[in-house]
Order: structure tokens, then C-alpha cells, then sequence
């Protein structure tokens, strides 16, 4: 309530009471009168009354003027000062109150301002002391991050809820969509940030299942497990993915002794390794493969049919000789230029070490299907029981079965291949491939489960046989009696008895983006009751051609900025200009500069929406006078398909709150008083750094008026007087 609206609600009460006490004189005296008396009293009102009346009126103006010389030099300069001296203690020391008032408020100012200065060189001592302590912390730091940069995987951590703590550079280049902060065409995967969840970016059943397989090992005792799985991302990617947990020690209580240490898994590691190149490369290796088989073959029959010629005839004319050792030369010299290429394409695949990793059915499959269609023009038809786990070499498998389709391709025409996946028994698992439209040799099934494939710990190479009878399966051609082969089938374990699905987990601008403390956060289950510093917030902004979204006007810029547990990420923007379709007029050109060449061709309401609304999943939403940016989201629901239900703050409103009795409200206004330097004004992004600063600046304000959580926030928001205004 402000202080004009108190000071007319007081004169009002001292009028009534007045005025009251007057009337009810009147009343009681006059009651008091017989008939007679009343009808004497009667001719006399029109004398009387006036002067009593008259003594009100002026007894109301001297009260009242005493009240306001009360308001103006006492009242209004103390609750000024009570708010001032809030902004000195909690959020910027160099503010100064400014003496007004009485003479004995403006001697309250000065003591105040006298403190201040006392206040703030023990800051300034105590400052320097903290900044001196964390300088060894500080150097620690950056000595991770310029190893987490070095490292060449990316690198993810979060807590078990799947919220992010920490990510490189890597794992961002992985996950992250180009052109940061700018809409990319398919949008391809989600945000990767501080705070955001990690399924957003990596599909879910694979993590959750790894989480249980560590869950099962830690109950087991295992020191350090690990686990290992291979997925898809957006656009075809294949990722491998090493996931190891991060334990955190407590200390309990126990009779024998007075403490010890309990491991407790927090968080989760995740080192990731794109495939893509790797598995393109090996296609090729197969693509030389091919061509040189039917060279080779070529070649030998030419060397062939010279060698039994030379042997054949007994005498030859010196220019037969010379031809027939002139073709075995250069057949020879070319083949043998072939082996080479070969031995040096083969030599950047042999290094690998077969692995062994926890991989989707479906995931494999989906690989195989993407590899074998996209490389070889082939259709291939894919099925795979839901949530069947296998433990195998990923990577080989997916190189096998390209391989088989490269030999039919080049044997047989293939144009179609049908692959199954299935479990056939408690631990043992089918892989079904069949090309009934081609069949093929039984030679050709012999040739390609002897083709290099791998190689072992000590460099030996290994084939798909190999690889199978190492695993305990095998392989069936599926042949007929003429020995025409239109399938193959594998048999193979699933996965061991100690990690199957049923049973039942145990109770229980840098190199480097981190951020800890989000160990202890359990995720957005009860946002509400969250403290407003642990929060995780999108403040944003939008420009537009006009103030009446209602009427036509449409937005043309939107700019926003992450803040996760009180610190402003600027590394996590958006910054987007908006095609609006329509003019943009010169009056609102002159406030924010946006012309209409600088929108033309830009992404439109329908693309960035979409855009924006990934970014702020899981946030609270913040602008200064949010009703305005809120309404035109609302308008473009429907044309948009997206809805932001997020919760939302105004840092209009709570600066209210917390400071009813300022005379502006204005995002400059505010940050004069909080000592805020405003950059870009007027530019979206420029306005929602500056609101983002605004926040941080007001939350130990609100909590020293007892507002800490979320809720609490809404509902001081509510009473605010400006919350009554509204935009059509």
C-alpha cells in the first residue's frame, strides 16, 4: 500500500471520528430535551449548527495537516530509509541513504551512512581475506578443467536423478546443437546445461538400466563397476557410452566406534565415444574389400591361364614368351599394390579391442538397419523384442552383419534383408537374417565367418566365428539341399543371471561446465518448496513491432539466460531475431533498432517457439513485467503448438514487494538502486541479462522478509498492487 493511500485512509478515519463524536453530542443532548425544549432548540439549528460544523471542518484541516507534515517528514523519510539500509546490508554496500525529513531523521541518516562506511571497510578486510583463501581453490579448479578439455571423450556427470552437474567441451560438440543460442534446422536432440536433465539429450531406458546394473555391482561390493552401452542420437549418430558411478562417503554413528565412512552412490559418470566415423570407415574398409575380390579374381585367372600356357608348351617363340611373362609382371606388381592398400586399410582396424557392453536390442538393430540401408541401397526390415538386454561387442556385431549384406550385394543382387532379434530362451538370445528373394552359396556363408573382423588383447585377428565361439554361440546357415543358403541364424546368451532385469535393485566461456551442489537436488518433483537460491530460472525478454500483441503485434526478438544455483550461465543463451511477416514501425524501430532488414529471413514465430520452449523445460520463467512477454507467448499457443506452463516470476512485482515505498519500478530504476550497470537496454538478450542480475540481486532481499521458497515468492507476488495490470 503506498504512503498517499495511508495518508488519505488516516485523514478519513480522524474526519469520521470527529464528525461522529459531534453528532452523537448532538443526539445525546438532544434527547435529553423535553418536547419544548426540542422545539425551542429546533428554531435555533439554523444558528447554531453552522459553528460546531465550521469547528469540525477546521479541527479536520489542522489534523490533517499536522498528519501530513507527519507523513512527509517522519513517516515516508524512515520507511525509505528502513529499505535503504536493507539494500546497504544485504546487496550493495556503496549505496548511501540520502538525508530528508526532520532534522532529527535526516541526523538518523547520517549515523546510518557513518555505519555504512564502517560496514563496508570490514567488508573490504573481510573480502580480501576470502579471496586470498580461495586462490589455491580457484587454481585446483582450472587444473580440472584444462584436463577435463584435454580429455578427447566426452565427458557427462550428473546425480541420480539425471540432472546435470558437469560437462566438457566434447560432450557438448556430441550433444549440443550447432549454433548455440540460434535456431538450427531439426532442432536435432535437446539442451545439454547445467541443472537440465540428461534424458533430454541421451534416451532414457539405456541409462536407467545401467544405473541398475552399477546399483546391483555396489551391493555386490565391487570397488569400481563399470558398465557399457551402445545408443543412437537424432540424425543416425552411434554413440558408446561408459558409465561409472561417483560415491560420496558419510559418517555414522556405530557402537563399536565413533565414526565411520558409508559409501553412497550420488551421481553418475558417463564418457561417451562417437562411432559414426569409425563404423563409415570400416564400411569402406568392406567396399575395398569387395572391389578387390573381384580384381583379385580377375587377376589370378590372368596369371593363371600364362602359367599354363609357359607350362603347356614346350617351345615358344621368343615374342609368346615375352608376352606371357609381361602379363604375369604386371598382373603381379598390380595385385601386389592392392595387398598394400589393403594392409594399410586393414591396419587402422585391427587395433581395436573387442568389447564387451550392455546394448538395447532395438539400438542394435537400428544401427544395422541405418548402416546397411543408407551404404548399400538396401532395404532393410528390422524387429527386436521389447527391452531385450544383450551382452556382446556392439561394434563387431554391427560390422558382421554389414559385411554378410556387402558379400550378397556383390554375390547375389541383394535388395531386401529381414532381420530378427528375439529371445529364445531364459538367457540365450536368436539373431534371424534372411534374403529369401536371393538365395546364395553355401561357400559364400563358409567365406564370410572366416572374414577378418577384429582383433584380440594380443593382436590376433579374430572373425564373427571367432567372435561366437567365444560367447558360447553359434551360427546356422539355413541351407537347402543344393546347397542354396537364404538365412543365417545366431544363438547366443543374453545377458548373466546377476544383471537381468528381475531383480530388484538394492534399498537404498570456459573448457569445463560444472556445478556440484547439484548433487543434493532431487530433481523438480516439489518445486514449490524449493529454495529460491537453489532454483534453476530462464529470465527473458522479448522486443516486438508494437505494445498491443492482441491487435497484430507480433515478436521479433527473444532473448534468454540460464541461472543455476545462483549463478548466471552465460555460456546458455538464447539470442534469436523473429521474421514477424509484417512492418515493423519506425516509432518502436526507435526504441529497440530492430529494422525491417534485420528480420527479413530470419526463423519464424513457428520455428522458435518450439525452439525456446526446449530451452526452458524443467526452469522457472523470469522476465520484468512479465504479464506483457507472457501474453504474447499465450497469443501464439495455438499457431505454435507449444504451451509454457512453467512457473513464472516478475522481478516488477517482487521489487515491489520488497520495496513499496520507491518512487520507480522501472527495470532502470531498479538497477540504479541494486548498483547494476545496464548494457544492450532495450535488446532482448542485453534486457535479460540485466533482469537475470535484478534476481540474484533481490533473492536475499525477499528472504529477509521471510520470502525463501517458491511458493512463497508466487504469493507475495499476488499482493502486489501491480499484479493487477494485464495486456489484451
Amino acid at each position: 500500500m503506498r504512503p498517499s493511500l495511508k495518508y488519505w485512509i488516516f485523514i478519513l478515519g480522524i474526519a469520521s471520528i470527529i464528525f461522529g463524536v459531534i453528532l452523537a453530542s448532538v443526539a445525546g443532548s438532544w434527547l435529553t430535551l423535553t418536547p419544548d425544549e426540542q422545539s425551542v432548540v429546533a428554531g435555533l439549528t439554523a444558528r447554531i449548527l453552522p459553528f460546531p460544523l465550521m469547528g469540525a471542518f477546521v479541527l479536520v484541516a489542522v489534523i490533517g495537516g499536522l498528519v501530513s507534515l507527519l507523513f512527509r517528514y517522519y513517516i515516508i523519510p524512515i520507511l525509505q530509509m528502513a529499505e535503504s539500509t536493507q539494500l546497504i546490508s544485504l546487496v550493495n554496500p556503496d549505496y548511501r541513504i540520502q538525508p530528508t525529513g526532520a532534522r532529527e531523521v535526516a541526523r538518523l541518516a547520517e549515523v546510518i551512512n557513518t555505519t555504512a562506511d564502517a560496514y563496508q571497510k570490514l567488508r573490504t578486510e573481510v573480502d580480501a581475506t576470502i579471496r586470498s583463501a580461495q586462490a589455491d581453490l580457484k587454481e585446483e579448479r582450472n587444473r580440472f578443467a584444462a584436463l577435463m578439455s584435454e580429455l578427447p571423450a566426452g565427458v557427462l556427470v550428473c546425480n541420480t536423478d539425471g540432472q546435470i552437474l558437469l560437462y566438457n567441451q566434447q560432450a557438448q560438440t556430441l550433444l549440443h546443437p550447432p549454433n548455440r543460442g540460434k535456431i538450427s534446422e531439426a532442432g536435432e536432440g535437446g539442451w545439454i546445461g547445467l541443472g537440465r536433465s540428461v534424458f533430454g539429450v541421451l534416451q532414457r531406458e539405456p541409462i536407467v538400466h545401467g544405473l541398475k546394473l552399477l546399483r546391483q555391482a555396489v551391493s555386490m561390493g565391487q570397488a569400481a563397476p563399470t558398465t557399457r552401452f551402445m545408443m543412437t542420437l537424432t540424425g543416425g549418430r552411434c554413440l558408446r557410452v561408459t558409465m561409472a558411478p561417483v560415491f560420496s562417503f558419510r559418517c555414522e554413528v556405530h557402537e563399536e566406534c565413533l565414526q565411520c565412512e558409508r559409501r553412497q552412490m550420488t551421481g553418475l559418470v558417463l564418457t561417451l565415444e562417437d562411432m559414426t566415423p569409425r563404423i563409415e570407415a570400416d564400411t569402406r574398409r568392406d567396399m575395398l574389400v569387395q572391389s578387390m575380390t573381384g580384381e583379385l579374381q580377375a587377376g589370378l585367372e590372368e596369371i593363371r591361364r600364362s602359367t599354363v600356357s609357359l607350362l603347356a608348351e614346350t617351345e615358344l617363340k621368343p615374342e609368346q614368351l615375352k608376352g606371357y611373362r609381361t602379363i604375369i609382371d604386371v598382373v603381379s606388381s598390380s595385385l601386389q599394390q592392392q595387398v598394400a592398400q589393403a594392409r594399410d586399410e586393414y591396419a587402422l582396424h585391427l587395433q581395436a579391442l573387442s568389447k564387451d557392453e550392455d546394448v538395447l536390442a532395438e539400438n542394435l538393430l537400428e544401427v544395422v538397419r541405418r548402416n546397411i540401408g543408407e551404404r548399400m541401397a538396401v532395404v532393410v526390415e528390422c524387429r527386436a523384442d521389447n527391452k531385450l538386454w544383450l551382452k556382446l561387442d556392439s561394434y563387431a556385431m554391427v560390422q558382421a552383419i554389414t559385411q554378410l549384406a556387402g558379400l550378397l550385394k556383390s554375390h547375389a543382387s541383394l535388395a531386401e534383408l529381414r532381420i530378427r532379434l528375439y529371445r529364445s530362451g531364459e538367457e540365450t538370445a536368436t539373431l534371424d537374417i534372411a534374403w529369401p528373394d536371393c538365395p546364395a552359396p553355401a561357400e559364400l556363408i563358409a567365406t564370410w565367418q572366416e572374414l577378418p573382423l577384429t582383433s584380440d588383447t594380443r593382436g590376433g585377428i579374430l572373425s564373427i566365428g571367432d567372435l561366437m565361439a567365444r560367447i558360447g554361440g553359434a551360427i546356422t546357415a539355413d541351407c537347402s539341399a543344393h546347397q542354396s543358403c537364404r538365412g543365417v541364424r545366431i544363438d547366443f546368451s543374453t545377458m548373466p543371471a546377476l544383471i537381468r532385469d528381475d531383480l530388484a535393485p538394492p534399498q537404498g566461456p570456459r573448457p569445463v561446465y560444472y556445478e556440484f551442489d547439484l548433487f543434493n537436488q532431487r530433481g523438480l518433483r516439489e518445486l514449490g518448496k524449493q529454495p529460491l537460491r537453489k532454483l534453476t530460472y530462464v529470465v527473458f525478454d522479448t522486443e516486438t513491432t508494437g505494445l498491443n500483441p492482441s491487435q497484430g503485434d507480433e515478436i521479433i526478438q527473444i532473448g534468454a539466460v540460464r541461472i543455476v544455483n545462483g549463478r548466471i550461465l552465460e555460456d546458455e543463451v538464447i539470442d534469436q531475431l523473429i521474421d514477424p511477416k509484417r512492418s515493423v514501425p519506425e516509432v518502436s524501430v526507435a526504441i529497440h533498432g530492430i529494422t525491417p532488414d534485420m528480420v527479413a529471413g530470419q526463423p519464424t514465430i513457428e520455428q522458435v517457439l518450439p525452439h525456446f520452449h526446449r530451452f526452458v523445460e524443467g526452469a522457472v520463467l523470469v522476465a520484468h513485467n512479465a504479464a506483457f512477454d507472457m501474453r504474447c507467448l499465450q497469443l501464439k499457443e495455438r499457431q505454435t503448438g507449444v504451451r509454457f506452463d512453467n512457473p513464472v516470476l516478475d522481478t516488477l512485482l517482487l521489487s515491489s514487494v520488497i520495496h513499496p515505498h520507491q518512487e520507480t519500478h522501472s527495470l532502470e530504476g531498479i538497477a540504479k538502486r541494486l548498483s547494476l550497470t545496464i548494457v544492450g537496454r532495450h535488446t532482448a538478450l542485453g534486457d535479460a541479462l540485466v533482469t537475470a542480475e535484478v534476481l540474484l540481486k533481490l533473492i536475499p532481499l525477499l528472504e529477509s522478509r521471510g520470502i525463501v521458497t517458491l511458493e512463497d515468492a508466487l504469493a507475495a507476488s499476488i499482493n502486489s498492487p501491480y499484479a493487477r495490470l494485464n495486456y489484451t
